[in-house]
């Protein structure tokens, strides 16, 4: 084992819902004196249990993961967001001489930590209620036809019966 953890490449363990990763990840741990960092887009939500095969605090083995259940369900939360946090969480991690282990099925927040995303921006949360009172009151073909540029092929791919 390398004896500084920051010098080291980082250990993922990635793949699909209930293949054994978590129970990998927590081995992996112990061998090498690291801590686990959730890398699943669901798991970082609070409250949601049973779909997302979360260990329980009771079989975590006594090793520290980190980003899981601290997002509110209604907050819209990015894999930017989960990036920049993971990426700190991994420093503090090395800066006490553990070596951090990303374990989860969302092969997107691993891209997002390792390639620089975009940053996408704030979403105006006004929009929806008016865009709804306008389908409400004039239908879907109006508001399809007034939707984005107007020369926009992609605005005629979408079927105005699918804005509802």
């Amino acid at each position: 084992m390398n004896p500084n953890p920051a010098n080291s490449a980082l250990i993922a363990v990635v793949g699909p819902t209930a293949s054994g990763k978590s129970d990998l990840g927590i081995e992996l741990a112990k061998r090498y004196d690291g801590e686990i960092i959730n890398c699943d887009s669901v798991q970082v939500y609070r409250g949601i249990q049973i779909a997302t095969a979360k260990v329980p605090p009771e079989e975590q083995q006594g090793i520290p993961h980190h980003l899981i259940d601290f997002v509110d369900p209604t907050v819209n939360f990015t894999a930017v967001e989960w990036a920049e946090m993971a990426d700190q969480t991994i420093r503090e991690i090395e800066s006490r001489g553990k070596r951090p282990i990303l374990v989860g099925g969302t092969g997107f927040y691993l891209h997002a930590l390792t390639t620089k995303l975009f940053e996408s921006p704030e979403i105006d949360q006004s929009i929806r209620p008016r865009l709804q009172k306008i389908l409400d009151k004039r239908g879907p073909e109006h508001l399809h036809k007034n939707a984005g540029p107007r020369r926009s092929a992609t605005r005629f791919q979408i079927r105005p019966q699918r804005l509802a």
